[in-house]
């Protein structure tokens, strides 16, 4: 396992958040999601530490309170706009949302339209990325969308202006820093990983010490998590599950965060897959959810992180993740987790899940390592290198 300590690694540079004014700026405030998860934890993180911080947010579905928390809300007219128009609108209004409730030490923005700015934490990769990684017509149709979709230049040009104002810069993954520094020629603007925690916002005070293993006759079951169709590469998973089924392997896959529609159940007819796939849709149950699977697949071509993984890896699931998925970097292949080194290619994505269903010893000690792995992911890891974040930011603005 590889996991950059930055917080260990950059010490001179931390700050000591006591009293410290942080305006958190994230378009909703919730310990649901991804981002909105991620953004909930560092608050509370800095809140413990001692911070005082006012959260600035078109929403807030959030029951935290604190004495030292605070929450200034701004508000889109009612009108219907268009994403380009709302992206510049966000500007305007998160802007102004910030001035009205300061000042503060540090404006740290969670990939959310501001001005200014000393961190920047991006959430997602550039508009740029499918071209890179995608199929051949995904590349060309991506580059057509950026170079002619006004919603595709507004978010580039959110991305750009963050990305030059902010003092420091905070990532999820090194494949999204290393996205952006290409994209918009960064050069040595300082920056930070901060990898998400692996625990769930509603997570037992307990994890469970082991997986409950198969019984013969029961299928190997695989779970997805995600809304994401090509991106999170759920149609390289629907064909390596139809491999799976031509070579006669008893597989099942749960895919919780969408709901069957009428196209969904074309495909899965065409691919003769109706009786092994099954859409959740969107879960509040996720524990229970990740009870009833082996594995976790995220063969994404388009993932700064992936959270999913990790989750399910707390609670004894193998991660089967894509190369070029931000969570690839804290796994290591054939240790805690299989890495699936062609993110297109369904035929190999169908081989490791093989491997996995044919070998109950393979996947009971990547169970118990992955678990292992799952616990040193905390979320006080990302506090503290948030804070090392703060304290470029503050020795750059000095």
């Amino acid at each position: 396992m590889q996991i950059t300590d930055v917080a260990k690694s950059s010490s001179a540079n931390a700050i000591d958040p006591a009293g410290l004014r942080v305006c958190m700026v994230s378009r909703l405030f919730s310990p649901s999601g991804g981002l909105e998860l991620y953004c909930h934890k560092i608050v509370e993180g800095l809140l413990e530490r001692g911070a005082q911080v006012t959260v600035v947010c078109e929403q807030n579905q959030s029951k935290l309170t604190h004495p030292h928390l605070k929450f200034q809300l701004f508000a889109l007219p009612k009108r219907k706009l268009s994403k380009s128009e709302r992206l510049k609108l966000y500007l305007e209004l998160t802007s102004a949302a910030v001035k009205a409730a300061g000042p503060f030490d540090i404006v740290h923005t969670q990939h959310h339209p501001v001005s200014p700015v000393d961190v920047a934490t991006f959430h997602n990769h550039t508009v740029f990325r499918l071209s890179e990684v995608g199929k051949v017509w995904e590349r060309l149709l991506n580059s057509g969308k950026v170079a002619f979709t006004p919603a595709y230049q507004a978010r580039n040009d959110v991305d750009r202006q963050l990305a030059r104002a902010a003092k420091c810069l905070n990532f999820t993954s090194k494949t999204c820093r290393d996205d952006f520094y290409k994209t918009f020629f960064l050069g040595t603007k300082p920056s930070v990983i901060s990898y998400p925690g692996a625990s769930l916002a509603d997570s037992p005070a307990t994890e469970p010490e082991s997986k409950p293993t198969r019984k013969d006759g029961e299928p190997f079951t695989l779970l997805f998590v995600g809304k994401g169709f090509r991106k999170k590469g759920l149609d390289v998973l629907l064909e390596a599950m139809k491999e799976l089924k031509s070579d006669k392997k008893d597989c099942r896959l749960l895919i919780a965060g969408l709901s069957k529609k009428p196209a969904d159940a074309f495909r899965l007819a065409r691919l003769g897959l109706n009786k092994e796939v099954v859409y959740l849709g969107f879960r509040h149950d996720m524990e229970n959810i990740y009870r009833q699977a082996e594995a976790i697949v995220l063969p994404s071509r388009i993932e700064p992180f992936g959270m999913s993984p990790i989750q399910g890896m707390m609670r004894g699931l193998v991660p089967i993740v894509s190369a070029v998925s931000g969570v690839s970097e804290i796994l290591t292949d054939n240790e805690d987790a299989l890495i699936l080194k062609d993110h297109l290619d369904h035929k190999e994505l169908a081989t490791l899940i093989g491997r996995l269903m044919n070998d109950r010893e393979l996947a009971s000690r990547l169970s118990s390592a992955a678990m292992t792995t799952a616990k040193e992911i905390t979320w006080e890891k990302a506090v503290e290198s948030t804070l090392v974040a703060y304290g470029l930011a503050i020795g750059d603005r000095k």
